[in-house]
């Protein structure tokens, strides 16, 4: 874990105590548990837009005047409204980066809420990792938090073991490809995630 991001890593641990995750468990981290404990809805939207998001809160009540142009099209939007919140993500996207996403989204939500405003819109580009200024900054963190809780370190950590233990070695290419399926993940962002824990044979 980078130095300047611990913050994060112990948000998502303190969140994974309130939820009874269990290290054991196999398969994907059940998001739905993250976003129920926080009173956060995840809505999983077609062609996400500013439009659409706008549309979809008014339906709900709620009101969202000035989110921005309406045809900006968007990877993740997330809106807060006190102390509940909506996050936003593209059904057009594959599966695993519908979840990355949505992890992103919680990030800001739980890291975020008191200085964004109400509502933070992200773009392919904003979930990249950027310069260090304010905005880029929170970009990383809500980057590191997605990561911290979809492909947690224990997780990695045992999975790697028993590969070792099996085989008499880990390579890394073999642990992206049984891992990033059983967690649901890009092998992409496994990858650079086992190599940031420094997990896995090169």
């Amino acid at each position: 874990m980078i130095p300047d991001l611990d913050h994060v890593a112990n948000a998502v641990a303190r969140l994974r105590l309130r939820v009874s995750a269990d290290p054991r468990r196999r398969g994907p981290v059940p998001l739905g548990g993250y976003f129920a404990e926080t009173a956060l809805d995840h809505v999983e939207l077609p062609a996400l837009t500013r439009g659409a998001v706008t549309e979809y809160l008014r339906r709900e009540g709620v009101p969202a005047d000035d989110l921005g142009d309406p045809a900006d099209v968007l990877a993740g939007f997330i809106f807060a409204a006190g102390r509940v919140g909506w996050a936003f993500v593209s059904m057009d996207d594959p599966l695993p980066r519908r979840r990355f996403t949505a992890a992103h989204e919680l990030g800001h939500f739980v890291l975020h809420r008191a200085t964004m405003g109400r509502f933070r819109a992200d773009t392919d580009a904003t979930l990249r990792e950027a310069d260090d200024d304010v905005a880029d900054r929170m970009e990383r963190e809500a980057n590191c938090f997605a990561a911290e809780l979809l492909m947690p370190a224990d997780v990695c950590r045992a999975r790697a073991v028993e590969v070792r233990d099996k085989h008499g070695c880990c390579p890394r290419g073999v642990l992206v490809y049984r891992l990033s399926s059983e967690l649901l993940v890009s092998r992409e962002a496994l990858r650079y995630r086992l190599q940031t824990l420094g997990v896995g044979d090169e």
